[in-house]
């Protein structure tokens, strides 16, 4: 067997060197690659995976070639989430710790030879191999989750922190229990149709995905256009200021020798004008009126005649600004007064009949009151045009459903990637029951509406919501206390007192920062406390860990320290032994 090729190549010491190497890659790449990836992304694609993706692995590349001082622009939170184009690129963590593992065992087993000299190296090394497989079947085995409660809440589940699932409950004959079917949000791709036996002869078919997503009513999403169109009004301000400030210290600078006293406070008087108005929120009418005392006083200040390119009001550029404030100013007084008249248009209508509806709108205020009708006219297309693009952008297109009726639209948000941060998927689906059409639903994580979806006599109840891990057991939490070392916001203590129930006891016990809660092989830590805006803990959150193979690791240490206590025995008793032999001759 020692000269067979592939016995040659895994008791290879070429090959356990190769291996290690590749190891410290995979370690240094997964490192380069949480911040672009965030934590658990990383350490799944790298460390937990047999192969590493081209993605996961470009942007490890991307990253440690930024450290060299080259910028290429890095992978997007999309590129990152898509399915895999290809299977892998490089070796993952679970390839390479697999093949070292067979090298061990296959070196041992050529080289092996009985000799009760080694037997506690023998058996150290069987310990390491028992943890190196204790720890790839904890990764493949074990779940986290988490569990919220306040004072009084009684839960039997935690919830995961990353993972969704669309629900189904049909209440069972007797009411006392349902029928609960849980799609996993994996499932839940644009484009596909889903089918589950205990769904009977529904089916499922996913019209729009957002991994990240916040619902829009009417009225957030007029809200949400004023918001932008606010961070354009600030630029039009700070603008003007930066042209008011280069003209007023123009005038100040040729007044120093003018004797004329009466233009100085003039100038002084519309200078403290305009730093009250730097130290305030002003109106852009406001703005414009101050744009022209400025325009005025250089009247004054100069030579007054018409072709001076010092005055304010010959500069094209200062006149665009004019432009731009009386602009602005007629739209936002159109989102304001015709608030309520465009919410209507958006609130349960579709986009063909909203382009109606505006269109009439428009034409209604031509000869609106307070300006121009023609300007009134324009900017209120403006404004409806832009209302109208972000409705077709975030239209949510559901006919049925509690949640689609209130929520028409939704605005798709910046995937989060970090270790703390909570993505609120949410889709919107057809329900089709034999081929017949029953309606567009809309889901979101963002809500704990729960829906009724009506099937010929059956009510089916709906909602997306984290993943739930149900116990055997239920806590009923009955006090908790958050303490801080004094002076500091430094945690001292984080301390949960709960009744642990089931059919055989029920306990009372305490859950702190470092004596956590195991019961039917489940691990509870005190994780968090979270407090409310007076600054008043009025939750906890315990992290519950499910390792069926937790006892792995106990037994690898076990075997270990018995080799190790072996071995120092079986030496210490032999130098004795010789030491006594040594001393009788």
């Amino acid at each position: 067997m020692s000269n067979h090729p592939l016995a040659k190549l895994f008791t290879s010491l070429w090959l356990t060197v190769g291996l290690l190497l590749f190891s410290l890659v995979i370690i240094f790449l997964g490192t380069m690659a949480q911040e672009p990836m965030g934590l658990n992304i990383a350490v799944d694609r790298f460390f937990k995976s047999w192969l590493v993706d081209s993605v996961a692995f470009k942007a490890a590349c991307i990253k440690t070639l930024e450290l060299l001082g080259v910028q290429i622009a890095p992978v997007t939170p999309d590129e990152v989430l898509q399915e895999p184009r290809f299977l892998g690129v490089f070796p993952g963590g679970y390839l390479v710790g697999t093949l070292l593992l067979i090298n061990l065992v296959a070196a041992y087993i050529q080289r092996f030879k009985w000799s009760a000299q080694k037997a506690g190296v023998y058996m150290s090394h069987i310990g390491i191999i028992t943890l190196l497989l204790g720890q790839i079947i904890t990764d493949v085995l074990q779940v986290e989750s988490f569990v919220h409660l306040e004072r009084g809440d009684r839960r039997n589940y935690s919830v995961s922190f990353d993972d969704n699932e669309l629900i189904f409950m049909l209440p069972m004959e007797g009411g006392t229990s349902n029928r609960v079917v849980s799609i996993p949000e994996g499932m839940l791709k644009k484009g596909s149709v889903i089918k589950h036996p205990e769904l009977e002869d529904l089916e499922i078919k996913v019209i729009r995905h957002w991994a990240n997503a916040k619902p829009l009513t009417a009225e957030q999403l007029v809200k949400l256009d004023q918001e932008e169109q606010g961070k354009f009004q600030k630029q039009v301000v700070d603008q003007t200021f930066e042209v008011m400030n280069t003209r007023i210290s123009s005038m100040e600078e040729h007044l120093k020798d003018n004797p004329n006293a009466q233009h100085r406070e003039n100038l002084t008087r519309v200078k403290g004008r305009f730093f009250e108005a730097q130290s305030q929120n002003i109106e852009l009418r406001e703005l414009a009126d101050l744009l022209g005392l400025v325009g005025e006083m250089e009247m004054q200040v100069y030579a007054l005649k018409e072709n001076n390119k010092k005055i304010v009001f010959n500069d094209a550029s200062v006149r665009g600004l004019i432009i731009k404030i009386r602009s602005f100013e007629d739209q936002r007084t159109i989102a304001g007064l015709f608030n309520n008249a465009i919410q209507g248009m958006l609130r349960g209508c579709t986009l063909s009949e909203f382009d109606s509806n505006a269109t009439d709108f428009a034409q209604k205020i031509r000869d609106f009151p307070g300006g121009a009708g023609g300007n009134i006219e324009e900017n209120t297309g403006k404004f409806v045009k832009r209302i109208r693009s972000k409705a077709k952008l975030y239209y949510a297109d559901t006919t049925k459903g509690g949640l689609g009726d209130h929520f028409r639209f939704m605005q798709p948000l910046q995937i989060g990637l970090s270790q703390n941060d909570r993505n609120l998927p949410a889709v919107v689906f057809e329900v089709i029951h034999k081929g017949k059409w029953i309606g567009t639903y809309l889901a979101s994580c963002s809500s704990e509406f729960v829906q009724t979806v009506e099937v010929g006599n059956q009510s089916w109840k709906m909602i997306l919501r984290p993943k739930r891990h149900y116990m055997d057991f239920d806590l009923t939490l009955v006090d908790l206390k958050w303490e801080k070392y004094s002076g500091t916001e430094i945690p001292k203590n984080f301390q949960s007192r709960m009744v642990v129930e089931d059919s055989e006891e029920s306990r009372l016990v305490d859950v702190k920062m470092n004596e956590p809660l195991r019961k039917n092989g489940q691990t509870f830590y005190q994780y968090q406390m979270n407090e409310n805006q007076i600054g008043e803990t009025v939750q906890t959150v315990l992290q519950v860990v499910r390792n069926p193979n937790w006892i792995t690791a106990y037994v690898g240490c076990v075997i270990v320290s018995l080799g190790l206590l072996y071995q120092f025995l079986y030496h210490l008793l032999g130098f004795s032994r010789k030491r006594r032999q040594n001393a009788e001759a």
